[in-house]
């Protein structure tokens, strides 16, 4: 975790601690093995390039997803094995900064800056 990166936006420990997510002003998520310090994987797609926003995991599904907010006024979200974007929550009028997954239901709120000023709950009916 000392490689020449540009600057951190966040940071946050995996549900069982063995990895931390980190978010990096260059539009980028890697995730790093806490025990070893290596890069295991690298999630690219969304937009991070002046704010500090929220990234997290969500384990409910039958997926395990990796969630982030986004300065393009979306939600992202990737497969955490492949790391493909399975969807592109859109519905925010300004950058969000704020994401978080419910612990045991497949439901994301997020939050965003000035222009929109709201809080979105996403629901996964087919999941509930």
């Amino acid at each position: 975790m000392h490689d020449d990166k540009p600057p951190v936006s966040c940071a946050r420990f995996s549900p069982n601690g063995k990895f931390i997510l980190v978010g990096t002003l260059d539009n980028t998520l890697r995730l790093w093995d806490f025990t070893t310090g290596q890069c295991m994987k690298t999630y690219i797609g969304h937009k991070n390039e002046k704010h500090c926003l929220f990234s997290t995991f969500s384990t409910t599904s039958s997926e395990n997803l990796i969630i982030s907010a986004s300065e393009d006024n979306s939600v992202y979200l990737w497969d955490l094995q492949t790391k493909n974007i399975i969807q592109k929550l859109e519905g925010h009028t300004d950058s969000v900064i704020a994401v978080d997954s419910h612990p045991t239901q497949s439901v994301i709120a997020s939050g965003s800056l000035e222009r929109d000023k709201s809080v979105r709950v996403w629901i996964d009916n087919k999941k509930l």
